[in-house]
């Protein structure tokens, strides 16, 4: 077989499963149609009746009513530690997940900070010489060193870009005062 006649074939079958698909999407449209036409409400309460008499005949929940009522409680207690251990393990995940993302900002605050005040990098992260990973403490110290350089960078702010405060046009209002007043 050559290239061109299974290329041909692989597109005529192409053709074939887009026409299949757009008759069934038209079968399925009818179908729909007709059945709700269909539903008359003479239809629709004989329905009922019949399906009110075999339920009432089954009697399914006489059924479950033979099960005693500690059952009951111990199953509704199993669904819900279930369902709070389900709710407790998300919340670590993204707990976890908070974690590492703020260690990740604090590695990347530190960098930036670093590269402003055109000091060279901070210390590097202390590592277990046995296991050859970086301690729990890293990234404490990476955030130590975050802030101690964003403190050495809004020292270096000069007084110049400071505002001074706006001097008093007249006595402050009674809430203003009290604030001042709380504030002391």
């Amino acid at each position: 077989m050559g290239f061109d006649r299974l290329r041909n074939e692989v597109a005529t079958a192409e053709r074939r499963v887009e026409a299949r698909v757009l008759r069934a999407r038209t079968n399925w449209r009818a179908l729909g149609t007709v059945w709700r036409q269909a539903w008359s409400p003479t239809r629709i309460l004989v329905v009922g009746l019949a399906g009110g008499l075999l339920f009432a005949r089954a009697r399914p929940l006489g059924k479950l009513g033979g099960i005693p009522a500690t059952r009951w409680i111990q199953l509704a207690t199993s669904v819900s530690g279930l369902l709070a251990t389900l709710r407790a393990k998300g919340a670590a995940e993204d707990a976890e997940t908070a974690a590492a993302d703020a260690g990740q900002a604090a590695g990347d605050a530190a960098e930036t900070v670093e590269a402003a005040t055109g000091a060279g990098p901070g210390p590097a992260a202390a590592s277990d010489p046995a296991s050859g990973r970086a301690s729990d403490s890293a990234p404490r110290q990476t955030a130590d060193a975050a802030s101690a350089a964003a403190g050495a960078a809004a020292a270096s702010v000069s007084d110049a870009r400071r505002r001074p405060e706006a001097p008093w046009s007249g006595e402050p209002r009674a809430a203003e005062a009290a604030t001042e007043l709380s504030e002391r």
